[in-house]
């Protein structure tokens, strides 16, 4: 009698582990499912609390020439790509750390330490093609949702991200999934390309942040959720002997974030 309700036990037990196991699988499904109905400018109103979030005032950098750089880079990127229905909001903050994210809504924040890494604006339309990437394809509110669960649904409900409180500058719940590092690298590279730069510019890049995030604490460097640097090199390089485009410079200089 005990060897049958042992094995009894343990034939639940199995059964309550495969089932955990099922719905722990399917999360990034169901999320994907729940994301393509939550209006956009739900989204925007969420994006502007994460950046309020994280910015004090004169944080930002707001000199002309660091502006038109962004300006330039963004219209150039935008015109190659896919409708999206999101209007860019690009902030430079002024912080020595080498980092980037995208928050909902098309907001989308660059530290100076990141820009200041950089050796051409073409190099920097890489890094800022990917973090679009990430606001187009939804993965900055998919990942807020898994992070922040039911904090988030009440302030879809109720149409308040005041409710998020101080959550919402928390880098933490911007956290991306491997397969969304992936997915905002390749069609990075496809709307570098669509925009006549060359695959080698993000290359470049992403080898300017392997050389320059090596003595950073782990929580601030860039990048540190992603696949490694050199693994993304690699797929940049074969991916990119695709193209056969004329290059076409940005056309603006490269200056100092905050000078």
């Amino acid at each position: 009698m005990k060897l049958k309700l042992a094995s009894l036990a343990i034939g639940v037990l199995c059964l309550i582990l495969v089932a955990g196991y099922v719905v722990w699988r399917s999360v990034p499904l169901v999320l994907t499912g729940v994301v393509k109905l939550v209006p956009t400018s739900w989204e925007e109103s969420l994006g502007r609390a994460v950046v309020a979030g994280m910015t004090r005032p004169g944080s930002t950098c707001d000199g002309e020439t660091s502006q038109a750089l962004i300006s330039a880079i963004s219209q150039r990127l935008q015109a190659a790509m896919p409708s999206s229905g999101y209007r860019f909001n690009i902030k430079i903050v002024r912080n020595p750390e080498v980092n980037a994210l995208a928050a909902p809504g098309g907001h989308i924040v660059v530290f100076s330490g990141l820009i200041d890494k950089m050796d051409t604006p073409e190099q920097l339309a890489a890094v800022l093609a990917h973090e679009m990437q990430h606001v187009v394809q939804r993965h900055s509110t998919r990942g807020m949702m898994r992070s922040l669960g039911l904090q988030l649904g009440l302030s879809l409900i109720f149409g308040d991200v005041g409710l998020l409180g101080d959550l919402a500058g928390n880098l933490t719940v911007l956290h991306f999934m491997r397969s969304d590092e992936q997915s905002a690298d390749d069609e990075a590279l496809n709307t570098l390309m669509r925009a006549g730069i060359p695959p080698i510019e993000m290359q470049r890049a992403f080898e300017n942040l392997q050389r320059s995030t090596g003595n950073q604490p782990a929580p601030l460097k860039y990048l540190a959720s992603h696949p490694p640097l050199t693994e993304r090199i690699e797929r940049v390089k074969s991916r990119g002997s695709a193209f056969q485009g004329t290059a076409r410079p940005i056309g603006v200089p490269m200056t100092a974030a905050c000078p």
